[in-house]
């Protein structure tokens, strides 16, 4: 019964706690049905809420709609929370000259990471079930992988969970005919324009036709212990970046020393730090940057996500290119400001007390000229809790903050003079009992 197998894959990865709240991708298909359902059917059993969000991509106009309004009217059955957004994915996909497909997912979880923050949701559940799992690996063998894409998909991956993941198809659709469960079909999952539904209609149909006719159970009982061998790959892996890896730079000498499999991670974990994403970095990619250590000191190459590697005197060198950012500079009013290049609003009000809330409180008085800008070359500020002064850019090596987020951490200057660097405040300007207090909100809405 999917139900008890729901129940033992949420107690053994512990997917989610009492009291949390859950929020369901609902597409409309029999997955998310199935997924929504059952899981309003143990809340309160486990202790948790349930609400579901749907993302109408704008690709199959009137269909889209339908499915839209279906997930809507099945959320309302079941007397649980409902938030949808529609957006335009193929012109999304053009501006950022990625496939639709990609364009769609980055959509869905941006959407469903905003709607967390603004309800404070704890947990997005997807509906990935065992034969989509069997997919992503066959894809990602296909592609070139490592033990970790052979894994499969994760049952847990920060806030999302899949409690599906050791559930078939064919249950699903069972679950949704015992239970009398309408659902709608998507048609682009019938069309082999994508990469995904080639290996769903061709390739696994002729794997367990003249092959292994249970080569979905089979592979996916399999990739539980290459993830269980990728996870301690990963730990050995992550405490040799930690020890080795300084703000995007590996000693060459002592990376090639290292188990094959362990170097391999690292220099992963560097293509995805400098990149800020994991997508889109495989093997072939790892292998690539791997090469460069074994040339000589100048050599370099450009990855996925502008990132550039290079060979420099002895260290691999991993690092984004940076984008030119005109420089800015706001002078600050009592009340809201904009800041468009921060994406933020930053609201200043007369503080006489400091309470606990993540604002930043300065000394300053009445008539004082406050500025918000972007840094400049040789900035130098007194940090709270040190001694003598340290320049803004040995602040931000320091603190371990990107280079491509550096641009984006504002100065502000009370009277021309540094008065906080982002959220560290300049000791000069520490607040005593009477001064300014400074938020930061950011200015981004999502249509709910």
């Amino acid at each position: 019964m999917i139900l008890n197998t729901i129940r033992k894959t949420i107690s053994d990865y512990g997917l989610i706690n009492r009291g949390e709240s859950v929020l369901v991708a609902l597409s409309g298909g029999a997955d998310s049905v199935c997924l929504t359902h059952a899981l309003c059917a143990l809340k309160n059993e486990i202790g948790i809420t349930v609400s579901a969000a749907h993302v109408n991509h704008g690709i199959r106009g009137e269909e889209a709609d339908r499915d839209e309004e279906f997930a809507r009217q099945f959320t309302k059955s079941l007397g649980i929370e409902f938030y949808s957004v529609k957006l335009d994915i193929p012109a999304e996909a053009k501006e950022n000259g990625v496939s639709e497909e990609t364009a769609g997912r980055n959509a869905r979880y941006a959407f469903f990471d905003d709607l967390c923050r603004k309800y404070g949701i704890d947990k997005i559940a997807t509906a990935h079930n065992k034969n989509d799992n069997a997919e992503t690996i066959a894809m990602n063998f296909i592609r070139g992988s490592t033990v970790r894409g052979l894994g499969g998909i994760p049952r847990l991956r920060g806030n999302i969970i899949r409690p599906l993941l050791d559930v078939s198809r064919a249950e699903i659709e069972r679950y949704c005919s015992e239970n009398k469960l309408e659902y709608v079909t998507d048609s682009t999952n019938l069309s082999c324009d994508y990469t995904r539904n080639k290996v769903r209609n061709i390739l696994i149909p002729l794997v367990e036709r003249e092959f292994n006719s249970s080569f979905t159970e089979t592979v996916t009982k399999n990739a539980v212990l290459a993830a269980e061998d990728s996870a301690y790959i990963d730990k050995t892996a992550r405490t040799e970046y930690d020890r080795l890896v300084k703000d995007g730079r590996a000693e060459i000498k002592e990376l090639m020393s290292l188990d094959a499999a362990v170097r391999r991670r690292i220099v992963y974990y560097m293509l995805s730090e400098a990149s800020g994403t994991k997508s889109g970095i495989g093997a072939a990619y790892v292998k690539n940057a791997l090469s460069l250590a074994e040339k000589q000191s100048g050599a370099s190459a450009d990855f996925p996500h502008g990132v550039k590697l290079r060979n420099e005197y002895g260290f691999l060198v991993a690092e984004k290119h940076a984008e030119e950012k005109a420089p800015f500079e706001y002078t600050l009013k009592i009340g809201k400001n904009y800041i468009p290049e921060l994406l933020s609003a930053i609201t200043v009000t007369p503080a006489d007390k400091r309470e606990r809330d993540g604002a930043v409180y300065l000394s300053a008085s009445e008539g004082d000229k406050i500025v918000i800008r972007s840094r400049r070359t040789g900035d130098v500020f007194r940090p709270s809790g040190m001694t003598g002064s340290k320049k803004v850019k040995e602040y931000f090596i320091n603190e371990k903050i990107p280079r491509n987020m550096r641009p984006l951490v504002p100065i502000i200057e009370i009277n021309g003079v540094i008065a906080a660097v982002g959220k560290r405040v300049d000791r000069r300007f520490l607040f005593t009992d009477k001064g300014i207090k400074i938020e930061f909100s950011d200015i981004r809405e999502v249509e709910v």
